[in-house]
């Protein structure tokens, strides 16, 4: 009988539902557990930003983040351990066929060269030094050995300071770009 009901309620849900809300239930991002750890997988020829929902037993609060999951590759989720992770939503990134359009200008016009800042070795790794008077944002991009593994970090340097740069496990790093701190 749970069943039955079961079964009507989905039909229900989507005879009610647009054509396009009903596309949209055919997901191209999952999520794989492998492990003690989960793995988004991309199955579409789209890059997809992938809003998700973390929950922890005794945990009141659950945890949303969202990530970018290139076309047709896998992006591990950074959560280990007992706990369930679902995919809220997800859309086209930004410059892809269906993405949202409003996307603000001084993101687009981030500056491919660093000017202010240089990703430099040092005795303990690499130091990330800002030689201007100004605060700089910038990218980095962390690479596995193989090229498999790929995380992207952005931070923040104020004016003449330095900021040494964790491995945490990847084997190269590179500096992606810069622009100025933005406006509090």
């Amino acid at each position: 009988m749970i069943r039955l009901f079961a079964a009507a309620l989905l039909i229900l849900v989507f005879a009610v539902l647009p054509a396009e809300k009903a596309q949209a239930t055919a997901q191209c991002v999952h999520i794989l557990r492998q492990g003690n750890y989960e793995v988004m997988v991309n199955r579409c020829n789209v890059c997809m930003v992938t809003s998700i929902f973390r929950s922890r037993p005794g945990n009141e609060v659950p945890v949303n983040r969202e990530y970018n999951v290139q076309a047709r590759s896998d992006f591990p989720v950074p959560f280990k351990g007992p706990g369930s992770t679902r995919i809220k939503s997800e859309r086209p990134c930004p410059g892809e066929n269906g993405s949202q359009p409003d996307l603000p200008k001084s993101l687009e016009q981030v500056k491919a060269e660093p000017t202010c800042v240089t990703l430099e070795r040092a005795p303990a790794g690499v130091t990330l030094i800002n030689s201007c008077a100004q605060c700089r944002a910038v990218a980095i991009e962390r690479v596995s050995a193989n090229g498999g593994r790929r995380n992207r970090d952005y931070m923040l340097l104020t004016g003449k300071s330095n900021l040494p740069l964790k491995s945490e496990g990847y084997a190269q790093v590179a500096l992606l770009g810069e622009m100025a701190c933005p406006a509090n």
